[in-house]
């Protein structure tokens, strides 16, 4: 899980589509200097249908996507992560005392007229991070886009200092589990959107125009059919791909199957660990000193094509997908090993964003399925 940002202002309608314009706000350098954290962030950089809402995203250095929702009544704002590997919804909260909680705005539900609770304790461990806190109910705002008693987790303790980063006041749980309340269960419950979807448009070298939708897709975004794959129930959006081919040749890792999830909150394409050494060397990374894997620079425009073969289409990530650019120059690897070499008996691989910037991602949770597209 990495992280998001939307700038929200009004809703315009204009093809279809219910659509938040980039406001005029204050820049996001700008917020950041407010809070007092923004040498810190530069320091440590990380990696259609009518009722259609859709929202513009910040891009963050190509690794951090937050957003901005409003919980509360009047509206507490705060900056999210939008994740589809997760599934709670939680906020820094004045409970917290933790020093993780001192970097960030704390929802206080003493100023909220639409909070309620029952005082059940919640406890999260993610693949970076950890938190523990207590289960409430309230209104949370997107835009114009108003949700009604959402569970909310109210964050009592953050070790670590992976939570105190700059604007990452929270995690919106996106994933396919319905019994886990996610928001846009609550939207369907509450008949907020046309269709059960929701989709991504994730730019790439910190341009702007990144753009989250719920309840359809923004044809502005794509061109194509959407290339359709089934999901596993109740799950992290995880799916079943037939092959993976490098420079159009058959690696025959995949071919009884691997298993994916499809998950915005992962910065990098996660390959299982017992073939990720090897596929690093094909495409020509070399270690430094610490172990990480870089690039010659010029591999962006040399190296293999990654094709990865889902329900018969075959999905292509070029070599300037995965051979990432810093601002001084030096090319690092988009690729790193997976947390585990299985999941369901097969090869276990997470398609972060370095995989779904190249695409535009439609996940349906009406017919348990996530869609991808050629980008416009």
């Amino acid at each position: 899980m990495k992280h998001f940002i939307l700038s929200l202002l009004c809703l315009a309608f204009a093809e279809g589509l219910l659509r938040v314009p980039l406001s005029s706000r204050k820049s996001i350098h700008e917020e950041l200097r407010r809070r007092g954290v923004l040498e810190d962030l530069l320091k440590h950089r990380q990696f259609s249908a009518n009722d259609v809402y859709s929202e513009n995203l910040i891009n963050q250095y190509d690794m951090s996507y937050f957003g901005q929702i409003g919980v509360g009544t009047p509206p507490q704002n705060f900056y999210v992560h939008f994740d589809t590997g997760s599934t709670t919804l939680w906020i820094n909260s004045i409970y917290c005392k933790s020093d993780a909680c001192t970097h960030h705005p704390l929802y206080n539900p003493q100023k909220s007229s639409t909070y309620y609770s029952y005082g059940q304790k919640f406890s999260i461990t993610y693949g970076t991070g950890s938190l523990t806190g207590v289960l409430a109910y309230d209104t949370v705002s997107m835009g114009e886009l108003t949700v009604t008693n959402q569970k909310i987790g109210l964050s009592v303790t953050e070790p670590g200092s992976h939570f105190a980063r700059p604007l990452h006041d929270g995690i919106m749980g996106l994933a396919f589990k319905p019994d886990q309340q996610t928001i846009v269960d609550t939207m369907i419950q509450e008949g907020l959107i046309e269709e059960p979807v929701f989709a991504f448009y994730l730019s790439r070298n910190s341009e702007k125009g990144s753009e989250a939708v719920f309840g359809g897709t923004d044809p502005a975004h794509y061109q194509g059919e959407i290339q359709w794959v089934p999901v596993q129930q109740d799950s992290h959006w995880q799916l079943v791909f037939d092959g993976f081919e490098v420079n159009h040749e058959s690696t025959g890792w995949c071919d009884s199957g691997c298993s994916a999830i499809v998950d915005t909150g992962t910065s990098l394409l996660e390959a299982p660990p017992q073939y990720a050494d090897q596929l690093l060397s094909q495409l020509g990374a070399y270690q430094d000193n610490s172990g990480q894997y870089l690039f010659d620079c010029s591999v962006a425009s040399s190296g293999p094509t990654l094709t990865f073969i889902m329900n018969g289409a075959h999905l292509h990530l070029p070599p300037s997908a995965y051979v990432l650019q810093d601002s001084d120059g030096n090319c690092w690897s988009g690729i790193k090993h997976s947390s585990s070499q299985y999941r369901d008996g097969l090869p276990y691989w997470i398609l972060g964003d370095v995989f779904l910037r190249q695409f535009y991602s439609v996940f349906d949770q009406g017919n348990g399925r996530v869609g991808f597209a050629q980008l416009a």
